[in-house]
């Protein structure tokens, strides 16, 4: 008899759930933005983004565990191995959380660097600037560790109860910075803000997870699962590692060649039209999971595994379809949200990453195949070859076009890794007779 918990089927009701999750922080920060820009200066607002950047980047510090425990812990649920899911959400969480550590330990001793040898930052601000990055430091531990939590809940696909966490403490990641205003306009107590939203994230995630995995508080560490979590963790950490790279350095290398306020004239705007990815992020977040439990069921499921694949692509190409509508009125909208400053120094930025958004959120879709069917080292292989081309792009680029250049070569970036991908998916999905190689044995 199976004694599995049982995972919910429905593709669409889970997508929309993290499509609910991903755009309520998308409306805080709209709303949010323009106070904090308004209340704290261009300067301190850009140190804010790279705050935020910091976060995102050091939480991806976990050498692809996470990501590796949601395909391992599907697969397993799916092939009924039910004894050996304990042993895994506990070694891989274990290791998350002490590799969190590390990353957090590397920051601070980073710290000083970033803020006074590496950006042009202010001298009046430096001092704050660096207590607040340290405060940040800490937060980075909890940030790793929520994603491997996540990850298992993702693999038993409770998006709506992930969701219900996400989308509060999500809002939270922007109204909490707005809420301290009226004490402080200092970063040490904006940072210590979004260091409290990191903490109540992950104890709702463990709340969460003691409910949903039977006997979840019998920790358990196998030191057999820390090869089988590396060999696919391995690959996914030198995506985890490049990715946010090509994401998010152009805005170090603006305030590194430019200055911290052109900083704040590219990110806003980007930070607008980023957020369009959340749809495609969505569709990709739960499509992952079904991938790798079609997959871990046998070879009969790859007719469904190609029906979920040209679904995910169809509701990504409707959904992304408002992207069009910021091309053309992206002067008009930034007149009119923030000032005319900023409408003549981003128009144009906002207008070229709009187009990479709609390129890139197509491209998630097989991504995620991708990996789902356990091959990390392909998308692995073709971020290296990316990174390669993209960085002395980048360089050329913002030295003779500025904020346009920066864009322009995020744009060209997203081209070519979208057409790799939906090659090398085609393959699997068409052309590949060979069984997927699984890093679950």
């Amino acid at each position: 008899m199976n004694n599995s918990p049982e995972i919910k089927p429905s593709f669409s009701k889970n997508i929309l759930w993290n499509l609910l999750g991903q755009i309520a922080p998308m409306l805080a920060a709209l709303i949010s933005i323009p106070i904090l820009i308004q209340e704290i200066g261009t300067d301190k607002f850009g140190m804010l983004t790279i705050a935020w950047m910091l976060i995102g980047y050091f939480s991806l510090f976990d050498f692809g565990i996470g990501r590796a425990l949601t395909q391992l812990t599907s697969q397993r649920l799916a092939e009924h191995r039910d004894t050996e899911i304990l042993p895994l959400i506990w070694t891989g969480n274990i290791l998350i959380l002490g590799l969190g550590i590390i990353a957090a330990i590397i920051m601070a001793l980073l710290c000083h660097s970033i803020i006074y040898n590496w950006l042009r930052i202010p001298v009046s601000l430096q001092e704050d600037a660096a207590q607040g990055l340290m405060i940040i430091a800490f937060a980075i531990p909890l940030t790793v560790f929520a994603t491997g939590i996540r990850g298992v809940l993702e693999s038993y696909q409770e998006f709506r109860a992930i969701n219900l966490v996400r989308i509060p403490l999500g809002i939270l990641m922007f109204v909490a910075p707005v809420a301290v205003l009226p004490f402080s306009h200092s970063l040490s107590a904006i940072f210590f803000a979004l260091m409290l939203t990191r903490l109540a994230t992950i104890l709702a995630f463990l709340w969460l997870c003691s409910h949903k995995v039977p006997s979840f508080w019998q920790i358990t560490f196998s030191r057999a699962e820390i090869p089988i979590l590396f060999r696919f963790g391995g690959w996914m950490t030198i995506s985890n590692i490049i990715s946010p790279i090509m994401v998010h350095m152009d805005r170090l290398f603006i305030g590194v060649l430019l200055s911290i306020s052109a900083v704040t004239y590219y990110t806003t705007p980007y930070e607008v039209v980023i957020k369009l990815l959340v749809i495609p992020a969505a569709i990709a977040g739960v499509a992952f999971p079904r991938f790798a439990h079609l997959h871990g069921s046998g070879d009969n499921q790859l007719s469904a595994m190609r029906a979920t694949y040209q679904k995910s692509l169809i509701y990504t190409s409707t959904l992304v379809l408002p992207v069009f509508a910021i091309i053309l009125g992206a002067p008009l909208f930034l007149r009119l949200w923030l000032n005319e400053a900023f409408a003549q120094q981003s128009s144009l930025v906002m207008q070229i990453l709009s187009i990479g958004v709609l390129v890139n959120g197509l491209a998630h879709i097989p991504y995620a195949l991708i990996q789902g069917i356990g091959k990390p080292h392909i998308t692995a292989t073709l971020h290296v070859i990316e990174l390669v081309i993209y960085i002395p792009l980048l360089l050329f680029f913002i030295e003779h076009f500025g904020l346009n250049g920066a864009a322009s070569a995020w744009l060209i970036r997203v081209i070519i890794d979208a057409i790799f991908l939906f090659y090398l998916s085609h393959q699997e999905l068409y052309y590949n007779k060979n069984q997927s190689k699984s890093y679950n044995k």
